[in-house]
């Protein structure tokens, strides 16, 4: 889902084509953001790009938007999510291979399998589509906290579970160790303050300030955090749910790995305390 409105890349998978239930939620790029009832955005908002839940359709490529973020979407039980957009780019573009093969080898060797991910005996996860690989903007943003800059090659593989809710892995590609680390750092900054951001978030759409993000894991350049919270639509999907964020610096590489689970899909079953195993994992 390419989009070239802006500068800003947002971090999302999109599933294009044909096929799969309308109630299979995934994410997906809209130019404009329809608010879920009793949570009609500001007027700046209206208009703004960004990335949307909406019905699945069967994966066919998984794309990079652009568009500065607008507040968050998830389906939930009473509120039909957005309608998917029409403005899919193809998994591999000439831009993405101005990385070079060194370096499109070193996203590769970050990329995780669906029986690497957490939960995996109560997800049931399944990879949408094979991952791809493309430029990324200035801006890479991975949620409502958390902006990533100066990435120069961008992997990304999407997943679904058996209670049609996503697992994003992103790896961003930097110029050398240090770049990468520094965009590691930006991440920690932006989650040591995500509490205070999605509250904000809320309180702007009229939600009770619920939200609640804690650090789970620390190994190294390596951190996991978990987010309960009431969301709003735009970024995330709207309603109940848990978020759980993983970054590692692996050399030039940033690795992200987000997936999540939402109230109105399924009860939560994942114990952050198994955060350490896949921090391991994603480090090896």
């Amino acid at each position: 889902m390419a989009l070239t409105v802006s500068s800003r890349s947002v971090r999302l998978a999109v599933l294009a084509g044909a096929g799969v239930l309308a109630a299979t939620a995934v994410y997906a790029v809209t130019d404009h953001a329809d608010a879920s009832e009793g949570q009609a955005p500001p007027a700046a908002a209206a208009t703004a790009d960004h990335r949307t839940t909406a019905p699945a359709t069967t994966p066919t490529s998984l794309t990079g938007s652009t568009g500065p973020a607008a507040p968050s979407a998830t389906p939930s039980a009473t509120q039909a999510p957005p309608a998917v957009a029409d403005k899919a780019a193809p998994a591999t573009t000439p831009a993405a291979r101005a990385t070079g093969a060194a370096g499109e080898k070193a996203l590769a060797a970050t990329r995780v399998t669906a029986r690497q991910l957490p939960d995996r005996t109560a997800q049931k996860w399944k990879e949408l589509a094979p991952p791809s690989t493309r430029q990324p903007g200035p801006e890479f943003q991975l949620n409502e906290c958390v902006t990533v800059r100066g990435a120069t090659g961008w992997q990304q593989q999407g997943f679904i579970s058996a209670h049609k809710t996503p697992a994003v892995q992103d790896s961003l590609g930097f110029p050398d160790a240090a770049s990468a680390r520094a965009a590691y750092r930006a991440v920690l900054a932006g989650m040591k303050d995500c509490e205070a951001t999605s509250r904000a978030l809320q309180k702007r759409y009229g939600l009770a300030a619920d939200a609640r993000v804690r650090q789970t894991a620390t190994a190294g350049e390596a951190a996991a955090w978990s987010r309960t919270w009431t969301a709003v639509q735009g970024l995330s999907a709207p309603g109940p749910q848990a978020n759980h964020i993983y970054a590692v610096r692996r050399g030039s590489v940033l690795v992200l790995l987000h997936f999540d689970e939402w109230d109105s899909a399924a009860p939560r079953s994942y114990d952050p305390k198994g955060d350490a195993d896949v921090l391991a994992g994603l480090t090896r």
